[in-house]
Formats: structure tokens, sequence, C-alpha cells
């Protein structure tokens, strides 16, 4: 058709040049699949740890008003639940709303008194027990947006944590406790 000699040196060059060609598409096509292949496994994955965290989360801060000891529950009267167990409760709920990743977990057994901090009182300090906050370090990690949303979550004067440093005297108490500053 096209009246090439196929034992010519040029026509053999060219075929050759094409087979390379077809070779690295067909590579290229099959390392484009298997990368997508395992690019989505990898996507599935994550995915589902993001699912487990987040139902981790939403368990903890629905149940972290019960398992904490800090609080004392108090008997239900003929009118119900008290005002405190039902601010707690309403607060406990709200937990999984602050970023945890970021101010850092803690247990009750790494818990430090809280009330050493000027205007944290027996109360506050269970409000802040109630959403996972422990520590110094957990308050020390708060940024301004952190404070914001602690103030939303316990519904208490929107500028009393900035006035009163809270952070400020959490990273002091931190180093004072720990000898060594908040990371």
């Amino acid at each position: 058709m096209f009246n090439l000699d196929p034992f010519s040196r040029g026509v053999a060059i060219s075929e050759i040049l094409l087979l390379l060609a077809f070779a690295a598409l067909v590579g290229y096509l099959l390392a484009r699949l298997l990368t997508n292949g395992r690019i989505h496994n990898v996507r599935a994955q994550i995915a589902e740890q993001e699912a487990a965290l987040a139902e981790c989360q939403r368990n903890r801060s629905a149940t972290a008003w019960a398992h904490s000891p800090l609080l004392t529950p108090k008997p239900v009267g003929e009118k119900g639940v008290t005002g405190e167990d039902a601010t707690l409760r309403k607060i406990a709920f709200r937990a999984s709303e602050l970023n945890f990743n970021r101010i850092g977990y803690a247990t009750l057994d790494e818990a430090d008194d809280l009330k050493e901090i000027v205007g944290v009182g027996p109360f506050f300090e269970r409000q802040l027990n109630t959403l996972g906050i422990y520590s110094f370090r957990q308050l020390a990690n708060f940024t301004a947006e952190d404070v914001e949303k602690l103030s939303d979550i316990i519904e208490f004067f929107p500028d009393r944590i900035e006035r009163e440093d809270w952070v400020g005297q959490s990273k002091k108490l931190y180093m004072t406790k720990y000898g060594r500053p908040v990371q």
C-alpha cells in the first residue's frame, strides 16, 4: 500500500521507534491505573479512619459527663435533674466542637488542679473536665479561636478568659509544675 521496503534501514528504525512509543504509552497507562488504584485504596482507608475517629469523638463527648469522677451526680428529685447537672450535660454534648488534635488530649490521670488558675473555681473546673480539658498543657495550647469557642460552649463572659489570661497562667503553671515549657 505505501510501497515501503521492510528491510530498509529507515523503515526499520521508524518501526522500532513506533513500537517503543507504543510500549511507553502502554507502560504509562498501566502505571496510572495501578497508581490510581492505590490512591483510591489509601483514600478509602483514610475515610474509614476519619469516620471511626469522628464516631469515637461523638461517643466521647456524648458520654464525657458520665465518666468524669470529678462530677458528683445529684439525686434526681421531684423536679428532675439539678441545674448544674443539666449544664454539664449540655456542655458535654458540645465537646467535639473543640480541636483536641491541636490542643491535645488528657485523661483524669493526667489532671492538673485547674483551680490554681485565677478565675477558675470548682464549677468551672468541672465544666472544663466535662469537655475533656484536664491539664494546664491543654489550656496553654489554646488560640484566640479556641478561647472564643470555649466561652461560647460554657456560656461564659466573652472576655473573661482573655482578661484573666488563662492561657498565659496555664503556661506559667505548667512551667512551674513540670520544669519545661509547653510543647
